[in-house]
């Protein structure tokens, strides 16, 4: 995958589109001026990184509804709705800030000094606070999302890529992509808490320095199980996931999976939690309840995402390196269907909805979201939904992935 700084690049060389909130129009159809007429959960937001948009489909006819303008040179990484559904919180990373939209209005009401390069983000459930990870100066922004400002902003990680926010809003666990460790958070005295180390890479560093240390391939995301009792923290060098007990915040068990993992993906109903391995392109299938590898499964080039339909019955794992869909039963681990997308298409990371039946994902090299059925797996195309569609998010997704 490709780093940090190389997708900021290509970022800040494209030419930047502005589509006026009024008066941009798709195949005849005038944009919406407000999203107070729809049910919050019906609308599916997808950031387009290098238009500097975001993209509103209603998922009952499949139609962009309408863009919501960011500001020249923003390229947005990462949009997540607060758990109301009145806001629209985006990372821009182009420009160093953290943006609150009014879905009211579909104006940018907040604009927000972060550190740099702010990326991923998560909130707490109250909508009240919002921990943005700053990847090149290494820093994470405690905004308080209420006053609009950012409160303070911690240091002492190490490219802080993925957020998890306990359900009670009482801590929050930092991956740390250049470091092979998670921090803890403490939501109340907002500092840095706890640094837990992860694996045993800092070993093989030391006999292999060419491989290890040149680029360290650290925590991509910490990932609650459902019940919130454990985070899992895989590790891209060591072809690990530490366990982490959240109750007391200490490593429980670590679990040898393939080589280069990229994150775990919890399933709906609570059972699974599956870790796409991109070094040797398989899937580890873990039991949540006992922390074990209950099966690997075949995967595919450079995937990207694993979502789910149907409360965790069918699993769809994203491959961006062969423009592929991997669908497999949750019930029998058999690959059911291997959806061919394109040819030579950056599929990105997908969304599914509320209802658990379709999956949003957002292809960059096409500019199109393509919708797959999860009862038939037919796929169905939106093109022409900004320039490099990057991430999608919808409020209360059955199975969220909504940035990588």
């Amino acid at each position: 995958m490709k780093t940090t700084r190389q997708w900021l690049f290509i970022g800040l060389m494209a030419v930047t589109l502005a589509f006026p909130v009024t008066g941009w129009s798709a195949q005849g159809r005038s944009a919406v001026d407000s999203l107070s007429g729809y049910d919050p959960k019906q609308l599916v937001f997808v950031i387009n990184r290098d238009s500097s948009d975001v993209a509103v489909i209603d998922s009952e006819t499949d139609a962009v509804v309408t863009k919501i303008t960011l500001g020249a040179f923003a390229n947005g990484h990462m949009a997540m709705l607060t758990n109301d559904g009145k806001k629209l919180l985006v990372s821009a990373t182009g420009k160093d800030r953290f943006l609150i939209v009014d879905l009211a209005t579909l104006r940018v009401e907040r604009t927000i000094a972060t550190g740099r390069s702010p990326e991923h983000f998560d909130i707490t459930g109250d909508d009240r606070l919002a921990y943005v990870g700053n990847m090149e100066d290494s820093t994470v922004s405690v905004i308080d999302l209420h006053e609009g400002k950012e409160l303070s902003r911690l240091a002492g990680f190490f490219e802080p890529h993925g957020f998890s926010v306990m359900p009670d809003g009482s801590k929050v666990y930092v991956s740390n992509v250049g470091a092979h460790e998670v921090g803890v958070v403490q939501t109340q005295a907002h500092q840095l808490a706890k640094r837990l180390a992860v694996g045993g890479a800092h070993l093989f560093a030391a006999r292999d320095p060419d491989r290890y240390l040149s680029e360290i391939k650290g925590i991509a995301s910490p990932t609650l199980t459902m019940d919130g009792k454990f985070a899992y923290a895989a590790d891209g060098d060591g072809g690990e996931v530490a366990v982490i007990d959240t109750r007391t915040d200490k490593v429980v068990t670590t679990i040898k999976v393939g080589e280069e993992p990229w994150r775990a993906y919890a399933s709906p109903d609570g059972r699974w939690m599956l870790v796409p391995n991109n070094g040797d392109e398989t899937i580890s299938v873990i039991s949540a309840a006992t922390h074990k590898v209950m099966t690997t499964l075949k995967g595919g080039p450079e995937m990207t995402g694993i979502n789910f339909v149907q409360g965790g019955k069918k699993a769809y794992v994203i491959s961006r390196g062969d423009s592929t869909v991997y669908v497999y039963d949750m019930q029998t681990f058999r690959l059911l269907n291997r959806l061919k997308i394109g040819t030579n298409l950056a599929l990105e990371t997908a969304s599914t909805t509320a209802d658990g039946n379709r999956i949003y994902l957002a292809s960059s090299t096409d500019d199109s979201v393509y919708v797959i059925d999860g009862a038939t797996d037919q796929v169905k195309r939106i093109a022409n939904v900004g320039r490099y569609p990057w991430g999608v998010t919808i409020l209360g997704a059955a199975s969220p992935n909504y940035c990588h």
